[in-house]
C-alpha cells in the first residue's frame, strides 16, 4: 500500500513551491514609456483564499490573460511573459492555484476544481477592474488541462495549452509503464485502489479529468494553440496531437524542441504572441473598465511625471557636474602655463 500512498502523493501533493512577493519585482514599471501597475490581490474560491497578481496598463479595451502554472509550480512562472503581453495590448493574471504557492489548500486536483477557480478568479477581475472584452488562458501541463476544461465558457476566446494531457487515467497508464517496464501490468490493478485513494483525500475522480471530452465545441470565436515539447516523456506529444485532431475550432499546433519543463524558444513566443492578436476588436472604448481603474492609470501618471523629473534633475546634475570638470581643467591648465611661464621668466634672468 506504500506505493499507492507514494503514487497518489506525486498526484495531488507534489512540492509546494514557496517564495517571497519581492520576487514579483517592482509594484510598477514601464514598457516603451508606458506605465504598468502591478495591484496584487486576495480572491475567495472553494472558502480558500488565493493569491494573484495583476499587471494593469490604459488601454481601450480589456484583455485580460491568465496564465495558469505547472502543477509544482506557482505564479512566478509567469513573469517571464509579462513585458511581452503587455506590449501586445494584453493585461496579465497570475496566480497560485490552490495548494500551490501562497494560497491555501491541501492538495491539487489536476484541473478538476482548478478550472472553478479560474472562473471565480474571472468573475472578481470583473468586479474589481472592469468589465473584460476578451479572456485568454495560457496554461502549461496541469495549467492547460485548466484551461481545455473551459473550453465551454463563452467569455473566453483563446486557449494556449502547453503540454496538456487528453486523460488524467491514460497519463498515470504511461508512468507507469515508464516505471515498471514490463511488470505496468501491476498498474491496472492498482488502479481501482490508487483512484478510490484520489477521491477520499481530494475529492475528485481521476476518470472524470479529460480535456479530450471539453474541446469537442465549434466555434468561430475560440482559438485553439497547442504546443508540446518533442522529447516530452511525461506527458507524451502524442496527446497535444490528438487533442489537436479532435478540436473543432480555429485551431495550430507546434511541436518545440526540448522536454516537458523547457523554457519555449523566442520564435515560439513570437508566434504566440500574433496567434493572440489574430482577433481585432472593433468594440468601443471599455468605459467600465476606464472608470474602475482610473486611479491606477493616475498613479501611473503621476508616478511617470515624478520619473521624467527626476531624470531630468539628474541630467541636469550631470550637466553642471560635467561644466565643473571643465571649468576644473581649464583653470588648472591656466594655473600650469603660469607656472611654466614663471619658471621661463627665472631662466631667463
Amino acid at each position: 500500500m506504500s506505493f499507492i500512498n507514494d503514487y497518489c502523493k506525486q498526484i495531488i501533493r507534489p512540492p509546494r513551491r514557496t517564495y517571497s512577493t519581492q520576487l514579483l519585482g517592482p509594484k510598477m514599471r514601464f514598457i516603451k514609456n508606458v506605465p504598468i501597475i502591478r495591484e496584487d490581490f486576495e480572491f475567495t474560491s472553494r472558502q480558500l483564499k488565493l493569491q494573484a497578481s495583476y499587471f494593469v496598463q490604459e488601454s481601450v479595451h480589456h484583455r485580460c490573460l491568465i496564465y495558469l502554472h505547472c502543477n509544482a509550480s506557482c505564479r512566478l512562472e509567469g513573469l517571464q511573459y509579462v513585458d511581452r503581453l503587455l506590449a501586445a495590448g494584453v493585461n496579465l493574471c497570475i496566480f497560485d492555484f490552490a495548494g500551490c504557492g501562497l494560497s491555501d489548500g491541501k492538495y491539487i486536483t489536476m484541473g478538476t476544481y482548478e478550472s472553478v477557480d479560474v472562473k471565480e478568479l474571472m468573475n472578481y477581475i470583473e468586479c474589481r477592474f472592469g468589465k473584460v472584452d476578451e479572456f485568454i488562458l495560457w496554461g502549461r501541463s496541469m495549467g492547460a488541462v485548466t484551461a481545455l476544461m473551459l473550453s465551454q465558457d463563452p467569455r473566453i476566446t483563446t486557449y494556449i495549452a502547453d503540454s496538456a494531457f487528453t486523460q488524467l487515467r491514460t497519463v498515470i497508464e504511461e508512468l507507469g509503464q515508464q516505471k515498471f517496464g514490463c511488470f505496468s501490468f501491476m498498474i491496472n490493478g492498482f488502479m481501482p485502489f490508487l483512484r478510490s485513494k484520489i477521491i477520499n483525500e481530494a475529492q475528485f475522480d481521476i476518470d472524470q479529468v479529460s480535456p479530450l471530452n471539453c474541446i469537442g465545441i465549434q466555434s468561430n470565436k475560440k482559438r485553439f494553440y497547442f504546443l508540446a515539447g518533442k522529447t516530452d516523456q511525461l506527458v507524451h506529444p502524442r496527446h497535444s496531437q490528438i487533442l489537436y485532431e479532435n478540436c473543432k475550432s480555429y485551431k495550430r499546433i507546434e511541436l518545440c524542441d526540448g522536454n516537458h519543463n523547457t523554457t519555449r524558444q523566442i520564435e515560439t513566443l513570437d508566434k504566440i504572441s500574433n496567434f493572440i492578436n489574430l482577433l481585432q476588436l472593433d468594440s468601443p472604448l471599455n468605459v467600465d473598465y476606464a472608470k474602475k481603474c482610473s486611479k491606477y492609470f493616475q498613479e501611473a501618471q503621476q508616478s511617470l511625471n515624478s520619473y521624467r523629473m527626476q531624470q531630468q534633475e539628474q541630467e541636469d546634475n550631470l550637466k553642471e557636474y560635467v561644466k565643473q570638470l571643465e571649468r576644473k581643467s581649464v583653470l588648472k591648465s591656466y594655473q600650469q602655463q603660469s607656472r611654466d611661464l614663471s619658471d621661463l621668466e627665472k631662466y631667463l634672468e
